[in-house]
């Protein structure tokens, strides 16, 4: 069993495609993790891409800012959000996509709308009012997913980031009440590092359900840069019988990982992280597999 190797062209901010589709061809890549954002790209760039590099576009990142809230109480503005998933969806299918990574509520607001801050109860009702509507919001994404034979992919992220869905338990259980098997989970060793207590454990609990996994390191670096139990990690998938993407996304240390995305003097690192990252965790993946 091996896994497959991407890297999420977010952390690349601008970058011009062809220039992302080399470099992971150069280090031996089997794919990419393309932004959600159909309305920037060109589909048969793309596929040109692929055909001359060989790396298929393995999975989609849903950017989810405060105008694309599955969970935002406003109903127009919910609608904006569902709309725009399921133009992510079109997306996929015109590239031969199966996964698509989605979070429940806008990445960066971490307070419930229409509630006092300071009034618990007013939090909680707020909190319980728009985790139901996200998981509406999510079931019928999932619908529409389920007939274009795309797979939803919850993510859970940490709790400085977004407000609903923090850890892989909470992924697990907004999967379950969404009760669709086009929606599943995915998981992202950053995230994991800051909220579950043990991750491998999280891993082994998710079992089937995980269909997708962003690596980095505690400090969103490149693997091997931190702290994070990488041999634990790799071994609880090959436990599940995990035999899909890593997708990278190490960042530089810079506060705003978008602005950290595009800065210029960090840009040499980009070969450098990408090298690193794929040769360390085939090392340990090799490890795993002779022992």
């Amino acid at each position: 069993m091996a896994f497959k190797y991407s890297i999420s062209n977010w952390i690349y901010g601008t970058e011009a495609l062809p220039v992302t589709f080399d470099r992971l061809q150069r280090f031996g890549y089997d794919g990419i993790e393309l932004m959600g954002e159909p309305e920037k790209y060109n589909v048969q760039e793309i596929q040109s891409l692929i055909k001359h590099t060989g790396i298929k576009v393995l999975t989609l990142a849903g950017i989810f800012t405060t105008d694309r809230d599955l969970s935002d109480p406003e109903p127009s503005a919910r609608s904006n959000a569902i709309h725009y998933v399921k133009s992510c969806c079109d997306f996929a299918t015109a590239l031969g996509t199966e996964v698509l990574i989605i979070v429940p509520s806008a990445v960066t607001r971490t307070k419930p709308h229409n509630c006092d801050p300071l009034d618990e109860d007013d939090w909680l009702r707020a909190f319980d009012e728009e985790w139901k509507l996200a998981v509406a919001s999510v079931h019928e994404v999932g619908l529409y997913a389920l007939k274009k034979g795309i797979t939803i992919a919850i993510e859970p992220a940490n709790r400085y980031e977004v407000l609903l869905v923090n850890t892989a338990e909470q992924g697990l259980q907004m999967m379950n009440e969404v009760n669709l098997p086009s929606v599943k989970l995915h998981l992202d060793t950053f995230h994991m590092n800051i909220e579950d207590a043990d991750p491998p454990a999280s891993i082994r609990r998710a079992g089937s359900a995980l269909v997708n996994f962003h690596v980095a390191d505690s400090n969103r670096q490149v693997v091997g840069e931190g702290h994070i139990d990488w041999e634990g990690h790799l071994k609880a998938l090959r436990d599940i019988g995990y035999e899909r993407t890593l997708t990278l996304e190490p960042l530089p240390p810079v506060a705003d990982t978008y602005l950290a995305a595009n800065i210029q003097r960090y840009k040499p690192f980009r070969d450098e992280y990408a090298r690193k990252a794929i040769e360390r965790l085939k090392l340990i993946e090799s490890g795993l597999v002779n022992s």
